[in-house]
């Protein structure tokens, strides 16, 4: 009788997507790939971990993020504010219009940043539910790498020297086809931090599969939803 392999999953969004990566527990066996939208990832895993915020505040204040800051501190704006969910009802292009209301409805203002990845919020959003968190969890790349470089966390994953950091961790950490996998991404709209930080996911995964998982904040919120608001990594 064949023994059930569990399997572990980490999402990072990207230009053209999403972009898995999905392992069992031997790292050198994962693979990578990138899918259109949130439906088209269809993994199996038995834990994923996506960088993206799940359940969203009334007022676009979460703990789990204030907690995040604190961690990787003193890069602390590396963890977004999030949206406040009334801002969803805004189309893409209203930005100003969503900014604005958030400012009157004194929730501050909403970073381009933030607004920029709204697309995948609410993909996510449409898609989850309480019951689907039990396999499906919020986590962040710079909360995970800071933990696997023994709490300190890495230089900008926009230079040279900080994307080196990140390839050497995941190669010590088991991920020994990173050099391919970077080659087999050029002109895919995914680029190497997005892989880098999918990869340190699965690890968080593997946390979590193994209840070796830390979260960012003490006391777990929900949304109006129901959605758990916390971070893993």
């Amino acid at each position: 009788m064949s023994r059930y392999v569990q399997r572990c999953a980490g999402i990072d969004g990207c230009r053209t997507g999403w972009l898995v990566v999905e392992a069992c527990s031997n790292l050198r066996d994962a693979n990578f790939r990138i899918a259109p939208n949130w439906n088209a990832i269809a993994s199996d895993a038995d834990v994923i971990a996506v960088d993206m915020p799940i359940g969203l505040s009334r007022n676009g204040v979460r703990q789990c993020e204030v907690a995040a800051r604190k961690i990787i501190s003193p890069y602390g704006s590396r963890v977004f504010k999030t949206l406040p969910r009334g801002t969803l009802k805004y189309a893409q292009k209203d930005w100003r219009i969503a900014n604005q209301w958030s400012k009157e409805n004194g929730f501050g203002g909403i970073s381009k940043q933030i607004w920029a990845i709204r697309p995948k919020i609410l993909e996510i959003d449409r898609a989850i539910s309480p019951g689907l968190q039990r396999r499906i969890h919020e986590a962040h790349p710079e909360l995970a790498f800071t933990r696997l470089n023994k709490w300190t966390p890495l230089d900008s994953k926009h230079t040279a020297q900080g994307l080196a950091a990140r390839k050497h961790l995941l190669q010590r950490a088991g991920f020994t086809n990173l050099d391919d996998w970077l080659q087999r991404l050029r002109g895919t709209g995914a680029k190497a931090d997005d892989l880098l930080d999918s990869c340190v996911l699965v690890l968080t995964a593997r946390n979590l599969l193994q209840r070796r998982a830390k979260f960012a904040a003490e006391v777990v919120e929900r949304d109006s939803r129901g959605l758990r608001m916390a971070i893993a990594y």
